[in-house]
């Protein structure tokens, strides 16, 4: 897709790109990035990573530029453009609400408004739908196919059930190789629905429910207790008033639509934020909590974000054994035993090949997969996921799954 965008370009004496705009070929990459937008996980690592953490309108606004980030004061006719486009996505409410303040799946929706406002000929959109609600997928899958009546667009996705109706064509690749290329049959268009394999979660196993339940009724000691926690982003309350206790044992699913606060609880439970007065977070369960190095050793997290800023040079290896310190990076030389759990993690999640790659060069689901070993490398007490299967196509979300 950076290919066709003309973020890459072909390697000499492999091949050509050429571009018929206004009904002459060309191969000016140039020109394309002047007629093509491209909306992605890297986009919108780059806004998490930098802090640019502007309004959503005038991230738009940035768009009618076609600049990164706002550079000038625009004028009421840029302002009325700006917010047409987000009530275009159903996103009007959230103008004035800072970008890194919003849901994964809300940033995507404003960073697609913003590649509006460049007025493409060709809207590139790679995984256009990862993290967003059901209701929000939909909506957005009908605001795609309201654009393709005026503009051609190109999806990449791992679902079937994630296709907007008006794409007809398709190529599909395989190790950087078309394998087949052509019309879509209709059986593929799925109605939409959950993502296979994740949604709805495992149902817990009667015996497991019935020992949780004598070790509550027993008094057994819980890892984390949460009670009256407002935590607020922004002078907005993002959590109001939780109640919540884990015990040793339990496995939860965290659900809820685009911006309900699901992130910020996860947030609030690996010790980023803390409630506000009145409130508290304990971690009964944690050995010496109130070191932050302790607390992260036993309580892992992996998200979007993480992955947005771990952008320190180290290959796949590295990143993997920077899980024994929850450290950015490897900051000291692993024992024999350490390098055998790292071993048994690259082949668990099939990351033997490779092992020696810098992770900036993984793809995105790739590196989601890495930093998932990397979280498990120290067997935390907690594992605190957000978004994991962001990234994953079928394959590899079942593989993660397991």
């Amino acid at each position: 897709m950076r290919l066709l965008a003309g973020a890459l370009w072909p390697a000499p004496g492999r091949g050509t790109r050429r571009y018929d705009f206004g009904g002459e070929l060309q191969t000016d990459a140039v020109l394309a990035l002047g007629k093509i937008t491209l909306v992605g996980h890297e986009l919108q690592d780059r806004y998490t990573r930098l802090g640019w953490n502007f309004d959503a309108a005038d991230v738009v606004l940035s768009g009618l530029a076609r600049t990164d980030v706002p550079r000038r004061l625009p004028d009421a006719p840029d302002r009325i453009r700006a917010r047409g486009l987000l009530r275009q996505l159903k996103l009007l409410h959230l103008a004035d609400r800072p970008f890194l303040e919003l849901s994964r799946g809300e940033q995507r929706r404003v960073l697609i408004a913003r590649g509006l406002a460049f007025k493409p000929e060709i809207l590139i959109l790679d995984e256009p739908v990862a993290g967003l609600d059901a209701s929000s997928r939909q909506a957005l899958i009908e605001t795609i196919d309201q654009i393709s009546e005026h503009t051609t667009v190109i999806c990449s996705y791992h679902q079937a059930a994630n296709l907007p109706r008006s794409l007809n064509r398709m190529l599909r690749l395989k190790d950087g190789h078309v394998i087949e290329s052509g019309p879509i049959p209709a059986s593929a268009k799925a109605p939409l629905g959950p993502i296979p394999g994740v949604a709805g979660g495992a149902q817990p196993e009667p015996a497991a429910e019935e020992r949780l339940a004598e070790r509550r009724a027993a008094g057994g000691k819980p890892m984390i207790e949460v009670e009256h926690a407002n935590v607020w982003l922004d002078h907005r309350r993002a959590l109001a008033d939780i109640n919540w206790t884990l015990y040793e044992g339990e496995h939860w699913q965290l659900t809820g639509p685009n911006g309900a606060g699901k992130s910020t609880f996860l947030r609030l439970l690996h010790g980023q934020l803390r409630p506000a007065k009145g409130g508290s977070i304990q971690f009964p369960g944690i050995d010496d909590p109130g070191n932050v190095w302790s607390l992260r050793k036993q309580v892992a997290w992996v998200s979007p974000e993480l992955q947005a800023g771990y952008w320190y040079p180290t290959n796949v290896r590295q990143c993997i054994a920077s899980g024994f310190e929850s450290s950015i990076g490897q900051t000291r030389r692993l024992s024999a035993t350490e390098n055998a759990l790292v071993d048994e993690l690259l082949e668990q999640f099939e990351l033997e090949v490779f092992a020696d790659r810098n992770v900036k060069a993984l793809s995105y689901g790739q590196f989601r997969r890495v930093l998932i070993a990397r979280a498990v490398v120290h067997t935390p007490k907690v594992l605190l996921l957000d978004e994991p299967w962001e990234g994953l196509d079928a394959g590899n979300l079942d593989l993660v799954t397991r």
